[in-house]
């Protein structure tokens, strides 16, 4: 019988009481899948299979939440010395002050006034009328920003996601999949070559979104598994247009498809994955708020393999396209960095062995996410892959 298995978690962190300019923190978690059948398979195996997966999302939930945690104790220092330096009761006025502005911004660019209206005049008016108010209240704005760029610089370690594992092989275009099968096997020790094509009966995708610093972030996808044609599509949207001093969010999607595996011989499980790119876009949408900001984004994409075992304690990656962004003022940026049509070919190896003879879930897919951090810039961050899976190819190796 065909197990269908969708878990859904979502955790709300503490409020931040003793800061009224805290908002209150949450990460959502939503993963789904179904295991793909087999007649020679017993249901303790399948059992198994089912039990790894929800121990691996677990994991995944506390990596997330260790981390909120950390970034946590950075922001509150920082927010606690922005309102000690221009005073409890100043600070809500303040940020009401850049709102207003934004939206001042924002009218004087509408038809018909607003299509002679000059972009950099208008945005430096708007960044001396802030510095005027900070000044009038006995606030330097260098020191302002001075220290909001301590703080932000000190989160940009924490920019890229626990979630995207490490990458332990590099995707490549050559020499192609009977090559590289070519490369390791070794017929005398009985390590032949295992392949699968389309279609797959096992799949599995899953979701997750975290504002890690403040509520002002938003986060959308659109994650499709096609196991029938091995197609897999993941369109991810990180948003926040009312951005304050220290905001910092992430969204991961990941979708695989899935089959059993029984191996003859013991060993690590290597993966060459197939795959044809349909789809492959990085978008980068900002708006600076107020003179004083700055905002970093990383959007990566990887091909992904997972062998649902108890000796194998997370996925492999193999990365396919990455992008970086630093910046304070409004543009938009648009890359594609691997054509429509291109086949990769992915080399993954397991981190633990397999007994032979065990029946394990395999999976193959891949993984798109993005972070951002940011002060006072509007972020628009999206990227956008799709993936043909075209052969997995499985050896097991010592």
């Amino acid at each position: 019988m065909r197990t269908h298995c969708t878990s859904r978690h979502r955790t709300t962190g503490v409020t931040m009481q003793t800061m009224p300019a805290m908002r209150t923190l949450h990460h959502s978690f939503d993963v789904q899948h179904g295991l793909p059948t087999h007649p020679d398979v017993p249901q303790a195996a399948r059992d198994l299979a089912e039990d790894i997966a929800a121990d691996q999302a677990r994991r995944q939930r506390e990596a997330v939440e260790d981390r909120m945690r950390k970034v946590n104790e950075t922001a509150l220092t920082v927010r606690r010395a922005v309102i000690d330096l221009i005073g409890a009761d100043t600070y809500p006025a303040f940020r009401h002050m850049l709102w207003t502005e934004r939206m001042r911004t924002r009218e004087m660019f509408l038809p018909p006034d607003g299509l002679r209206a000059d972009f950099d005049q208008v945005h430096r008016a708007r960044k001396e009328r802030a510095d005027a108010f900070l000044r009038e209240r006995g606030v330097a704005p260098e020191r302002l920003a001075a220290l909001l760029r301590s703080g932000h610089n000190e989160l940009k370690e924490h920019l890229p996601s626990p979630l995207e594992g490490m990458a332990n092989d590099a995707c490549a275009l050559a020499p192609g999949l009977a090559g590289a099968m070519a490369s390791y096997t070794s017929p005398a020790a009985g390590m032949r070559a295992f392949a699968i094509h389309p279609p797959f009966d096992g799949w599995q995708k899953g979701f997750h979104f975290a504002n890690l610093i403040g509520s002002a972030f938003r986060g959308s996808h659109f994650n499709g598994v096609d196991p029938a044609s091995g197609t897999l599509q993941q369109q991810i949207h990180l948003e926040n247009n009312d951005a304050s001093d220290l905001d910092f969010a992430e969204a991961v999607a990941h979708a695989q498809v899935a089959f059993w595996f029984q191996p003859s011989v013991s060993g690590r499980v290597r993966m060459t994955l197939e795959a044809q790119c349909q789809q492959s876009t990085h978008s980068l949408r900002t708006v600076d708020e107020w003179g004083w900001s700055t905002s970093d984004t990383n959007q990566t994409n990887s091909l992904m393999m997972h062998v649902l075992h108890p000796n194998v304690s997370a996925p492999s990656f193999s990365l396919t396209s990455v992008f970086h962004w630093n910046t304070d003022v409004t543009q938009s940026v648009f890359r594609s960095f691997i054509p429509i049509g291109t086949t990769v070919f992915a080399t993954l190896t397991s981190e633990g062995t397999i007994p032979a003879g065990e029946w394990v879930v395999i999976r193959a897919g891949t993984q798109s996410t993005t972070s951002s951090i940011t002060n006072d810039v509007e972020i628009h961050s999206t990227p956008d892959f799709r993936w043909l899976i075209r052969t997995v190819a499985i050896q097991m190796i010592p």
